[in-house]
């Protein structure tokens, strides 16, 4: 498993997760992790975990303020709000 890919697992399967998963996300940003790369992990990693699993809120939270926009509540992790657009490019 890819550094960033483990990285993300155990914040998910951590006990307090709900703090690790956006502290990772906020990480991730400050070492210079592009939106789209890092929005495309985390859907990678919701694949595994169920709708009625709270971590699965957990990580969905956490795409809305890596997504940005009215989702993100005033706490976008990046300035600008990402678009299906820019999930399409390679």
């Amino acid at each position: 498993m890819q550094p960033e890919r483990q990285r993300l697992v155990d914040a998910i399967d951590a006990v307090d997760s709900k703090n690790a998963v956006p502290a990772l996300a906020r990480a991730w940003r400050a070492e210079g992790m592009s939106q789209v790369n890092m929005y495309r992990l985390f859907a990678e990693q919701l694949q595994r975990l169920a709708g009625d699993d709270p971590r699965y809120d957990v990580v969905t939270e956490t795409m809305d303020l890596i997504w940005g926009g009215s989702w993100a509540k005033g706490h976008a992790l990046f300035d600008k709000e990402m678009t299906d657009a820019d999930l399409e490019r390679p």
